[in-house]
């Protein structure tokens, strides 16, 4: 069962006065590996709500050099994956894997590390359970499913002599995170929606756009998918309007255009001038994102009207709009920290299920 509520009999979680009674305390994170964020949401089964943090997606085999000119981001911390160095969390995009196989990259293991580092800073190196995701197109394989649990689970040498245990490993559907994250805040879907509703999640990521259906509360994969169409692709297109319109400042570097969208900054400096983002994105976005929207129309239309839609995901700014004018019925929700959304859900479903496991 992968959607579970706090409360309900499918985890045996019973709260008394903002606790969970009826096991040990252990520590669980929930983790999302992203192609522009890693975000880490942790905490032991005793905590309502998971300590989140976000991290740039950013990394480098690449040696420190002393001539470099960039702050140092306080994030960066070195990691050996596979006895090779790494930087990662990083100010710059060094290394860059935008490819289907990105979660069997060196580079992914490296931002690995480094969210173990992150997750365990003040307490014992043991994490009991880890929750994780993939995009839906490839989390459907159970060869990609397996191949990633068994790189994540036991003992990791993160740094030279410091070894850091994960117990056990559950790999999801992305979308399915901020499925799991919803249900777990106060307020925003009952479980009557859940019961008779069809629920539409959308997860606009850097790479790809995930979208999940839920009908009746139970995924239905027939009706899930992705889409490239997504927060890249309008970034080469504002560089692609610029470089059409701005010819004499010569190539426009997508790195700036990147960070300054992952740090909700409304301009960036291309090294000329500062430019305004938002007419930029007003310009691209309808194109691309016009053309995920047709998709989700496709993909939904057997399962018969959408009752709610769900928005989360780095990219849920460029879809909202023309999410709700294509599904003008639906009732949209956004969770309260849309980037971290599905690392905060898959935190609920670990502690979900080691009280199951402990009953």
């Amino acid at each position: 069962m992968e959607l579970l509520r706090k409360g309900r009999s499918f985890g045996g979680l019973f709260l008394i006065k903002g606790k969970v009674m009826n096991q040990s305390e252990r520590f669980i994170v929930g983790l999302d590996i992203g192609y522009s964020n890693v975000k880490v949401a942790c905490g032991g089964t005793q905590l309502l709500d998971p300590k989140v943090t976000i991290f740039p997606a950013y990394a480098t085999p690449e040696p420190e050099s002393d001539l470099a000119l960039a702050k140092k981001s306080p994030d960066e911390v070195k990691v050996y994956p596979n006895g090779t160095e790494w930087r990662v969390f990083t100010n710059r995009v060094g290394h860059r894997e935008l490819h289907e196989s990105y979660h069997s990259t060196e580079m992914y293991k490296a931002l690995f590390y480094g969210a173990l580092i992150k997750a365990t800073e003040g307490r014992s190196d043991v994490i009991d359970i880890l929750v994780t995701g993939l995009p839906v197109r490839i989390a459907n394989s159970e060869a990609d499913r397996s191949q990633l649990c068994e790189s994540f689970t036991g003992k990791h040498e993160v740094t030279p002599g410091r070894f850091i245990l994960v117990k056990e490993v559950v790999v999801l559907s992305q979308g399915v995170g901020i499925m799991n994250d919803i249900l777990n805040t106060e307020g925003l879907i009952s479980d009557e929606d859940l019961e008779f509703s069809n629920i539409l999640v959308i997860d606009p990521g850097y790479y790809s756009m995930d979208y999940v259906t839920f009908h009746r509360g139970d995924k239905k994969n027939e009706f899930s998918g992705s889409s490239l169409n997504a927060t890249s692709v309008i970034i080469e297109e504002i560089v692609r309007v610029l470089e059409r319109d701005y010819p004499k400042e010569g190539a426009q570097e997508t790195e700036r255009i990147e960070t300054a969208l992952r740090l909700g900054n409304k301009t960036f400096n291309n090294g000329f001038r500062s430019v305004e983002i938002e007419p930029l994105i007003e310009e691209v976005s309808h194109r691309i994102v016009s053309s995920v929207v047709a998709e989700l129309l496709k993909r939904t239309r057997s399962i018969g009207p959408v009752h709610i839609i769900i928005s989360a995901g780095g990219g849920a700014r460029f879809y909202d709009h023309f999410i709700k004018e294509a599904f003008p019925q639906a009732r949209i929700l956004q969770s309260v920290n849309p980037v971290a959304s599905n690392s905060i859900g898959y935190w609920h479903y670990g502690v979900n299920k080691l009280s199951s496991q402990s009953d």
